[in-house]
């Protein structure tokens, strides 16, 4: 089963690569902004078809930085809600892959 659609995943790769052309131009810091919008084109793509475990991710954490969010208002402030975000991820996928299973 596919996870995204054809027309879903154009969408997101047209994303991808106008947002890299984009940032030749635009300041470095709304690179990760960019990489932010499109985890969450993909969250939005994804939500119905995933696991209740996965939905919780991708509705919670994912969207806990604002889409206006620049880290020169707040660098340290910015990188914490960062942090917090990719610790969700990864506690996330080793629940998910059973990952915490094979530990000591």
């Amino acid at each position: 089963m596919m996870v995204l659609t054809e027309d879903e995943a154009l969408d997101l790769v047209a994303f991808l690569v106008a947002a890299a052309r984009t940032q030749l131009d635009e300041a470095a810091e709304y690179g990760s902004l960019r990489l932010l919008t499109g985890a969450r084109r993909l969250a939005d793509f994804i939500v119905d078809r995933v696991s209740p475990e996965t939905r919780t991710l991708l509705m919670g954490p994912l969207r806990q930085i604002p889409d206006t969010a620049v880290r020169t208002a707040d660098p340290a402030g910015y990188a914490a809600a960062l942090d917090a975000v990719c610790r969700a991820v990864a506690q996330h996928l080793v629940a998910h892959f059973g990952l915490d299973r094979n530990m000591p």
